[in-house]
């Protein structure tokens, strides 16, 4: 056998069996490099290979047995005789399988399906067996602190920076009492049970982590939208029945105003049907956006005022309210001053999403005509916003004394903080409360129940 010669001159000799020459530069190395075959080199004598019982077994285990006289007689006879001649394993050389078992076996032989499979992994928030459990419960059980004096210290308690009178005031947390900066207390977060607090209150960063996991509890129990309506009465003997005030400060408040609008609608409806909304209108409204309007002036008219918004569902039902406000102008031969309940149908999906954004504007031609407490508003305008655009018709009722023709503009906005004070949650969005699976608020019954008399009074 003669050496073969690669492109570097360095003889290659073939591989034998645990030693190959290995060059590095001049200097030969030898290594043992083991060249591995199917069997030990024992297992290989005069070219044949010697299987030994061991390997013939392992190889025959995946391997059909043949079909011979001899098999045929042996399986007819562990047939009769109940016994199985399958490959026997040994106990401490288990098969492949799966380490994943979802049966049991109880002691009679039955099978049953393991406890892993049906318990969750995670228990629920205030069982005994939640880990946070003894957390969650110190701190819904929390009482109020007493507040550290605005004196005790000169820098912030979380980031140390130093307080100043312009740039960095001190906030107290509601939850612990410490003083901190403004940037160390962004969350607003709703506070336990005996806090008596309703709204969302500022709390440090360190507080917002222990309250954020609760809110969802504390969002069902003891926010305003859960609260039973406290102003519901709507006769001559209460003040809030006699004037809507155009800017309400609460969405409770909002939702007394577009009831006590709705009650008036129904009684202009029953007694007197050519002046109010006509029935075909109000049939096919996918929702309604309920304000009361104040506008003044004199060829230049300027507009405020609040309300809020409500869609109607597929199945019939009514969203949660969604709380607005609006500003605009008029320009054209107008003159005087008036208080608008207005009712703005939105007789599309595209205007409901209209509503749906943070802001949008309004553009529309109109006839005004007010004398003493009863007067007619037509309107009819386009609205468009980040969320879409789409046609509106606006009726109201007026009081007060004014007249005129007007192009009228303007600007719809959704109020985030009202809608955050009532339903309590920082992340519901205006699309989750009118197109989403928002609840209907307890507190929103006066409302539904004054929708529910207008269209009975129409007939729908």
């Amino acid at each position: 056998m003669y050496p073969h010669v690669d492109d570097y001159s360095n003889p290659v000799w073939p591989a034998t069996k645990g030693v190959t020459a290995h060059h590095l530069g001049s200097k030969s190395v030898r290594e043992d490099y083991s060249v591995q075959f199917p069997f030990e080199s024992e297992d290989f004598i005069d070219g044949e290979y010697d299987l030994n019982e061991d390997n013939c077994n392992a190889m025959q285990i995946n391997k059909p047995p043949e079909v011979n006289l001899k098999n045929v007689l042996g399986g007819l006879v562990a047939i009769l005789t109940g016994r199985s001649k399958g490959p026997s394993v040994p106990m401490n050389q288990q098969l492949p399988s799966s380490n994943v078992s979802f049966l049991g076996s109880e002691k009679n032989g039955d099978t049953y399906l393991h406890s892993s499979v049906y318990i969750p992994s995670a228990p629920p928030l205030l069982e005994p067996s939640g880990i946070n459990y003894i957390a969650y419960k110190e701190v819904l059980e929390a009482e109020p602190p007493e507040w550290l004096p605005d004196s005790s210290t000169t820098v912030c308690m979380q980031c140390t920076a130093p307080f100043t009178a312009l740039t960095r005031g001190r906030h107290h947390c509601r939850l612990c009492g410490g003083v901190f900066c403004r940037a160390c207390t962004k969350g607003r977060c709703l506070l336990p049970v005996k806090f008596r607090e309703r709204n969302p209150q500022r709390v440090c960063d360190a507080c917002y982590d222990r309250l954020d996991p609760l809110q969802g509890i504390l969002i069902n129990t003891i926010s305003n939208a859960v609260q039973v309506a406290k102003h519901d009465v709507m006769d001559w003997t209460c003040s809030r029945g006699w004037l809507n005030l155009p800017v309400g400060l609460s969405m409770e408040h909002e939702i007394y105003k577009a009831s006590n609008t709705l009650k008036s609608y129904g009684q202009v409806a029953r007694m007197n049907p050519d002046r109010s909304i006509p029935l075909a209108v109000l049939k096919g409204a996918k929702g309604l956006a309920i304000l009361t309007v104040a506008k003044a002036g004199a060829l230049v008219a300027y507009k405020i005022g609040t309300g809020l918004v409500v869609a109607r569902r597929s199945n019939g039902s009514w969203s949660a309210p969604s709380a607005i406000c609006s500003v605009g102008l008029g320009w054209g031969a107008q003159i005087g001053g008036e208080l608008m309940d207005y009712i703005i149908v939105l007789h599309d999906m595209k205007a409901v999403k209209t509503f749906c954004s943070r802001m949008h504007f309004s553009l529309g031609a109109g006839c005004s005509a007010a004398a003493g407490p009863v007067g007619r508003v037509l309107e009819a305008d386009l609205r468009a916003g980040d969320r879409g655009s789409g046609m509106c018709y606006t009726y109201s009722c007026s009081k007060g004394a004014f007249v005129g023709v007007s192009l009228e503009g303007n600007i719809v906005a959704t109020r985030m903080d009202a809608n955050l004070k009532f339903y309590g949650d920082p992340y519901l969005t205006t699309n989750d409360i009118l197109l989403g699976t928002a609840d209907r608020p307890k507190a929103a019954q006066p409302l539904y129940a004054a929708l529910e008399d207008l269209y009975s009074s129409l007939g729908c």
